[in-house]
Order: C-alpha cells, then structure tokens, then sequence
C-alpha cells in the first residue's frame, strides 16, 4: 500500500477507542516530547495494541512516559508515529467521535470521525529505545493528592539557572523519617514538611519532570501513587493508574538548605499583604526588565513601589510592625501572593533572609530581602 493509492474501505479496524480517551492520553504522553530532536525517533509516540487498551510511550532518553487508552485491540503491532502530526489530527475532532486504527506495512490509516487520514511512517518501531529498569529500586506508595499538593507549595521556587544544574529540581527526601520536598533558586526557598513515612534514597527531580508529572496527576486525586528510587543509578519512578513515568534525576549534591532558614523567634517585624493590595500596584516587569523591589516600611505601615526607570513611585497603606524597612524582588512577592493570597512577612532586619507564613502550617518560604 502506498499513499498515492485511492482511500479503501476497512472491513474491520485492528484498534478502536474514542477521540476523548486517545487525545487525553496522546497530550499526557507528548509532554515529554521535546520540539527539536537531532534523533528522529525521538520525536514520534510508540503505541502498542494490548487486548483492553492502547499503551502509549514518549522519551527523552532523560524522561520515559507510558500512558494507557481504553480501546478495543483485535489485532495489530506497535508502530511509531510523529507526536506533533497525531495531536495535530486528534485536536479538530469531536470527543464523541471514534477513531479507528489500522496499519499496513509502513502506512497507518486513522479514521477519525467522517476524516481519514493515511500516514507513512518515517521511523521502523525497531528503533524506539529501551526503557531503563527498575530493578534496584526501593518503593513506597503516597496518596497522589498529597504528593500533587507538595509539589504545587514548591515548585513555582525552582530554578531555571544551568549553571547551578543541582538547583534545576525538587528535592524529594527523607526528613526524620518523612517525606520533604524543597526547591531553591538561591534567592528564594520553599519548604513542605510531611507526615508521610519515606525510605527512599534522597534524589533531585528534574524542573521538565516536575511539569510531566504535574499534567499526569488529578488535583484531589484518591489513588496511591507508586514510587520507587534509586542511588545507583540516580533514577525514580512514579506510577499511577494508568501511566508510569521514570526519570533521571540529577546527579548532584543537593546544598544544605536548613542553613538559611531564619529562627523565627528572632523575628523583629512583620507586614501582611495579600493579592488583592499588590494588584494596586503597577506590575513594572511587564513594563521593563528591570526587578523593581517592594519597600514595606513596618514603622509607618506602608508599601512602597518606586520604579526609577519608569518614573513612578506608589504608596500603600498595609498592616505592619517594626522599626525597620526592607525589600523584596516584587515579581516573588506578587508569585507567593498568586499562589498562596494571603501571607504574612516576617523579619529581624533589613539585610536578612525573611520568612512569609502561609495557612499551610507545613510550608515553610524563605525570601531573600534586595538592597533598598
């Protein structure tokens, strides 16, 4: 069969499912498809026919995903196809809409809806990498609610400098037997403290891997999520109902972070501010690319912005307390406020590292004040 060959009638599809379920798993498995690869085979998904399901798998050679669709296998072998052309077929069509599936040597043909599509398959399945093992791995098993709520509290503190690559991640550890999770860009840290036994080695999650692994997991999730770790390789993998994604962490000495958590019984003032008061404020960062600090005079109970290079200088009044000034980059402030609304500062002077309290008890934040 070649593509030139008029569109023939199938009697009956190898694969069947629904638009809804292959699109949903098709988007989850493409996340970890990077936009430009030198290897071509990095590019495309392999899916593979299983009785009750397609089983469908994506990689980086860093991040390897698998990820289930319902579906109806009469027959068929796993083929490879480009990411982009199948979400790109997939996004016009109905939810309700069927799809079947149907290869013929180096041309699959997909009937989505009252549209068929007949595409030659540039890479043979025979080039898709082998996924790495398991063996080796220790494993525990976490509610997927309380894993996504940790993840959520720290992520938005990871950095995105290469330079300092064992800061490009969430370090997931044990801390008095529980599970810890914290993320630091060195200016600024976030902290969550669980109740959540964990035994597992002490491994860096990759920045890329956090946001697949955000995608996959439902806020308020009630399954238990799989996880399994290991040193020698440094490697980890989180499965849940219906995907498994295995990472390379990174390999590197994760820095001493407790160093910089400030004793907040040394704390001398303190100022509540909350996202509503900051949208009165001018966001000067979409305005310039320079970082403007947020002054909080605790003495006279004011907020201050004053942007010299766009001649602009705003005052509100908030509740505070203290005899000191200090400041903060404003685009942290405006993030902990869009994540958190209201958050309380605290600090002991205006040259040391502030603490902003939460109404998570668990969640610790650490800011570090810009010269004013």
């Amino acid at each position: 069969m070649t593509l030139m060959e008029p569109i023939k009638p199938v009697a009956t599809a190898g694969i069947t499912c629904t638009v809804a379920d292959l699109r949903r798993a098709v988007n989850a498995a493409a996340f970890v498809v990077e936009r430009r690869n030198t290897i071509p085979v990095l590019g495309c998904l392999r899916i593979e026919p299983l009785n009750d399901k397609l089983r469908i798998e994506s990689t980086n050679l860093d991040s390897w995903l698998m990820v289930d669709c319902p579906a109806t296998c009469i027959e068929g072998k796993p083929f490879v196809i480009d990411a982009r052309l199948l979400l790109a077929l997939l996004t016009g069509a109905e939810r309700d809409d069927s799809v079947s599936i149907t290869l013929d040597g180096n041309v699959v043909t997909l009937r989505i809806g009252p549209a068929v599509a007949r595409v030659q398959l540039l890479c043979p399945a025979s080039d898709w990498p082998t996924a790495p093992s398991t063996k080796g791995m220790s494993w525990v098993s976490i509610p997927e609610a309380a894993l996504a709520r940790m993840i959520g509290r720290v992520r938005w503190a990871i950095s995105t400098e290469e330079t300092r690559y064992y800061l490009n991640g969430i370090y997931m550890h044990g801390r008095e037997g529980r599970l810890a999770v914290t993320a630091t860009d060195g200016h600024r840290l976030a902290l969550y403290h669980s109740d959540i036994e964990y035994k597992l080695p002490d491994l860096i999650f990759p920045r890329y891997s956090v946001a697949a692994l955000c995608n996959l997991m439902t806020d308020g999730g009630n399954q238990l999520l799989r996880i399994g770790g290991s040193a020698d390789p440094v490697r980890m993998q989180i499965s849940g109902d219906g995907w498994s994604l295995t990472v390379k962490c990174i390999d590197g000495a994760y820095p001493d972070y407790t160093r910089v958590i400030p004793d907040r019984g040394t704390m001398r003032g303190y100022a509540v501010i909350n996202r509503a008061l900051l949208r009165r404020f001018p966001n000067t960062r979409r305005m310039h690319l320079l970082r403007d600090a947020l002054k909080f005079d605790l003495d006279k109970r004011v907020a201050n912005l004053n942007s010299v290079g766009l001649g602009i200088d705003v005052e509100i009044p908030i509740e505070a307390d203290g005899d000191f000034a200090i400041g903060f980059n404003e685009g942290y402030v405006r993030e902990v406020a869009r994540i958190f609304d209201t958050v309380r500062i605290e600090a002991s002077t205006a040259r040391d590292a502030a603490l902003i309290l939460t109404e998570d008890p668990d969640l610790t934040v650490v800011v570090m004040p810009m010269r004013v």
